[in-house]
């Protein structure tokens, strides 16, 4: 004998049991090739982020480290956090530059 099986019922299945006629729509217009949907934007970087997302081994010689050592003792900065400024400084004046 056959055991049929229903799908469980979850808060998604109860409440978009049935495609919106946006969903709909959207659907044909994919399926014919037609005007793309658009796709939400990103949301921005948040510059203070926690710093997870990527790490880095930067090798040095004697003479860039030495002159890393030195700028960050005249800036009062960490060497790791006078690296960070000094990138981020660039890449602002690099963008300034393009625009």
């Amino acid at each position: 004998m056959v055991k049929r099986r229903e799908p469980k019922a979850s808060a998604l299945n109860l409440v978009n049991s049935q495609p919106t006629n946006e969903q709909i729509e959207a659907f044909a217009a994919r399926a014919e090739g037609g005007a793309q949907i658009e796709k939400p934007k990103a949301p921005e970087l948040d510059q203070n982020a926690i710093r997870d997302y990527k790490a880095m081994r930067v090798p040095f010689n004697q003479y860039e480290y030495e002159q890393l050592v030195a700028a960050s003792k005249l800036s009062g900065r960490t060497r790791l956090n006078f690296m960070r400024y000094a990138m981020l400084k660039m890449a602002k004046e690099l963008q300034e530059q393009k625009v």
